[in-house]
């Protein structure tokens, strides 16, 4: 079955709900509920699934009569538009997730274009399923990151009213077993994340309902790490709430009763590998060993999700963790203060393959470094590229 790509709870296969697509609008506090800055909707009417006629009564075309409109789907928990033969094709929704200035936007316009490179090594296609996706990852992602080669912007938060959307971004991944695949991706505010009061609202319920979420940890917060590199790097912000902080508020969205894949992400390793310049420490050693799981990508060969190379990144991300002063992380992903322990892994990724200059992209280009293995593991579950 389909899931909402907004909300991603599972479509009822007994029941639609028709929206008026034209005609006087007013405040829908459900679907403002869900989204964000405020919606409007129209009059809506529900279709139920009739075992006698075999039919949804009413039909669409009574429904459009009686409203006097054309109607369109939409999703009968958050009110969100269903794109045509939504409900025909399968869906794997991920949800990115971290605290500000982790590179969750980043990650996004990269893995956009590394799925579609590895797509062409499996003889797929990966491309946006609607002119929306389309025109939102041209302008928003692709044209400042690989043409103006300018860092992205923060994603708007929920209570924001900017441009920047907030609306999924969905992308066609072939087929399997003659069904098409979407991925639906939808990215979070670090600052809506650093909330308490987002816990338990409507908006965050889409975390417990996704097929996987991804997390991500700036690993230059840890304070031994950024001692470790100092002089190496830049100078980096500091906020009030911690990475540990914004974990757990993340695994209470997703809650006790659902069980969606974590992928922990140690975020912009490529400031990790700088490790290796620090002679005569623990941490050269470590970052300098050629036969780490952390020292190589084999994300686009062809093939199945490397289940074993995915399981030694996690032993070994666990073991940084611990090293770097952050067992807490490890810790709070093992046992929830929720009570139910999800399907976790850890990663280790970098977007660009070498920190920024300023607010620009550096100098050597965009060189990803494992940034397909979290979508793999996710998209594994669903038969994908197996």
């Amino acid at each position: 079955m389909s899931k909402c790509p907004l909300c991603f709870r599972t479509l009822p296969p007994d029941r639609l709900t028709w929206m008026a697509t034209s005609g006087e609008t007013r405040l829908d506090e459900i679907a403002t509920g869900y989204y964000g800055p405020e919606r409007e909707g129209r009059p809506m009417i529900e279709s139920r699934w009739d075992r006698k006629s075999n039919a949804f009564i009413p039909s669409r075309e009574v429904v459009s009569t009686r409203l006097g409109t054309p109607v369109e789907e939409v999703c009968s928990q958050c009110h969100y538009p269903i794109p045509a033969g939504w409900r025909d094709s399968g869906t794997t929704c991920i949800a990115l997730a971290g605290a500000r200035e982790t590179g969750k936007t980043v990650y996004i316009a990269v893995l956009v274009k590394t799925l579609q490179l590895f797509g062409e090594r499996m003889n797929c296609v990966v491309e946006p399923n609607d002119r929306r996706t389309a025109d939102t990852y041209r302008e928003h992602y692709e044209k400042k990151l690989y043409q103006e080669r300018t860092l992205l912007p923060p994603t708007a938060s929920f209570e924001t009213d900017r441009v920047f959307p907030r609306d999924p971004l969905v992308f066609r991944l072939g087929h399997v077993g003659g069904r098409k695949q979407l991925l639906v991706i939808r990215d979070v505010a670090g600052e809506d994340l650093q909330m308490k009061d987002r816990t338990g609202t409507a908006w965050a319920e889409f975390f417990g309902h996704a097929d996987g979420v991804i997390h991500m940890f700036d690993p230059l917060k840890v304070p031994s790490v950024a001692h470790q590199l100092r002089g190496l790097i830049p100078p980096q912000e500091e906020h009030d709430v911690t990475p540990l902080e914004v974990l757990q508020r993340v695994l209470a969205m997703i809650g006790p009763r659902h069980g969606p894949k974590v992928a922990v992400v140690l975020s912009k390793f490529d400031a990790l590998h700088e490790l290796r310049k620090v002679t005569g420490t623990e941490w050269h050693a470590i970052m300098e060993n050629p036969g780490a799981g952390f020292s190589r990508d084999p994300g686009l060969r062809p093939g199945s999700y490397d289940n074993d190379d995915g399981e030694l990144i996690d032993a070994e991300v666990r073991s940084l963790l611990s090293k770097c002063g952050a067992k807490s992380i490890v810790d709070a992903v093992d046992r929830p203060h929720t009570g139910a322990r999800l399907p976790a892994r850890f990663f280790a990724v970098s977007a660009l393959g070498a920190l920024p200059s300023g607010q620009q992209v550096h100098a050597a280009g965009i060189s990803p470094f494992r940034c397909l293995d979290p979508t793999r593991w996710i998209l594994s579950g669903a038969g994908i590229w197996n």
